[in-house]
């Protein structure tokens, strides 16, 4: 992934993408430049492959959502689909 320069008054983040422009991935901070969430965004080929990854990976709470547990922390994944995309985001489970 390479990284996007970006501007924007509102929200702080990070932004990477891939080559391909299959995934981009953004890094979102508080105030405090703490990172509260992630979100990718994918295309809709590689949706399969991303489903199939969580499922081995995490323990799935619902369709389309999982838990990671990391450090005594849960954080919920939960994938949303979109029209021509697909959006994966990892916040804090509270």
């Amino acid at each position: 992934m390479s990284f996007n320069n970006v501007r924007n008054e509102r929200y702080k983040y990070l932004k990477y993408s891939d080559s391909s422009d299959k995934q981009t991935l953004l890094f979102f901070f508080n105030p405090d430049s703490v990172c509260h969430s992630v979100r990718l965004i994918c295309d809709l080929s590689v949706k399969t492959d991303k489903v199939n990854e969580f499922n081995s990976a995490y323990k799935k709470s619902a369709e389309n959502r999982w838990i990671d547990r990391r450090d005594g922390k849960d954080y919920l994944i939960e994938l949303r689909d979109e029209k021509w995309s697909y959006v994966v985001t990892i916040e804090p489970n509270i």
